[in-house]
């Protein structure tokens, strides 16, 4: 037991980046240093749909740049919030007072905790924030109320005066439909998603994420009797191209190797993998690591990447078919 601990928590401690990602954080980096040098507040939207990094990226940032404790008070650089499912005026300013230290966030009017809000952030020396989950605005459902949020995070932006990135669901288009003021302060705009590329394809993006990842494993992977391209391929449709779902299948079948004592990470391993973690359902022609797959996206009603709602468009590789 004491093996697989370990194991796992280097596994999940292991540092992977892709080129959305490090584009991502390379832009941002980008946004504080003109701030740093020459008092530019410029402001980025990124979109992304679930598990494709955007938090772990905000994490990313702020070990960067984390907060010091000094003797007369707290240095923050960054402030990152995530934005609460409740996503009112209100809930928002006491997410960001709770950030900065306040000891009594919900205390006051919303115009009193938004002064609270200006002057923390100013004391605590904050240079970039961080707004994630934004979608949660837009899920409000109604207008008015979306309007509002939306124009008090552009005033909020505004009257502090240092870079914002605003992080979400493609869906956060939307939100900025809905305010064209808060529209027009993100029009610099990033995607997470694999597949962006036109040098190669999203299953080769796949591959190569997942293969930054192996140096980690304590055990060797063996692709059996795939090439590097149809692994690629597969791994493509096992986890839809994200980053959570690649770590969540390579963490499940770690474990079972190592509960099993086995010597390498195979394709059986991987398939049971997918069906324990991913899709209980994934089996024989569903499950993406069994010679009988159909070699297509598993986004069809009931399957694990179903595409409820809009998303950003895929790029495929030779073998992708329309679901």
């Amino acid at each position: 037991m004491h093996t697989l601990h370990t194991a796992l928590n280097r596994f999940n401690n292991a540092h992977l980046s892709f080129p959305p990602f490090a584009r991502a954080l390379h832009e941002i980096d980008g946004l504080l240093q003109m701030y740093r040098e020459t008092g530019l507040a410029e402001n980025l939207l990124i979109l992304g749909e679930s598990g494709t990094g955007k938090t772990t990226l905000c994490q990313a940032v702020i070990q960067q740049h984390p907060r010091r404790a000094l003797q007369e008070r707290d240095w923050l650089p960054v402030l990152y919030i995530p934005i609460p499912p409740a996503a009112t005026i209100a809930g928002v300013t006491e997410a960001m007072l709770s950030k900065l230290g306040d000891p009594a966030p919900g205390k006051g009017t919303i115009s009193a905790k938004t002064a609270r809000v200006f002057k923390l952030a100013r004391g605590c020396g904050v240079e970039l924030i961080l707004l994630d989950e934004a979608q949660h605005i837009q899920d409000r459902g109604q207008l008015p109320t979306q309007y509002m949020v939306g124009d008090w995070l552009k005033g909020m932006a505004d009257e502090i005066g240092v870079p914002t990135v605003l992080l979400g669901l493609p869906r956060v288009d939307s939100l900025l439909r809905v305010n064209e003021q808060l529209r027009r302060r993100f029009t610099r705009r990033l995607c997470m998603n694999l597949g962006q590329n036109e040098g190669s394809s999203i299953e080769t993006e796949c591959f190569q994420l997942f293969a930054s990842l192996i140096p980690s494993l304590p055990v060797p992977l063996r692709f059996g009797n795939y090439d590097w391209e149809e692994f690629g391929q597969r791994l493509y449709y096992a986890t839809d191209g994200r980053i959570a779902y690649v770590k969540s299948l390579l963490s499940a079948a770690l474990r079972w190797v190592v509960q099993r004592n086995l010597e390498a990470i195979t394709p059986e391993e991987l398939e049971a993998a997918f069906a324990c973690e991913i899709w209980s359902a994934g089996i024989g022609a569903l499950n993406p690591f069994n010679e009988k797959f159909e070699f297509r996206p598993l986004t069809r009603a009931g399957e694990p990447f179903e595409r409820g709602i809009p998303g950003m468009p895929l790029k495929g590789g030779k073998r992708h078919v329309a679901a």
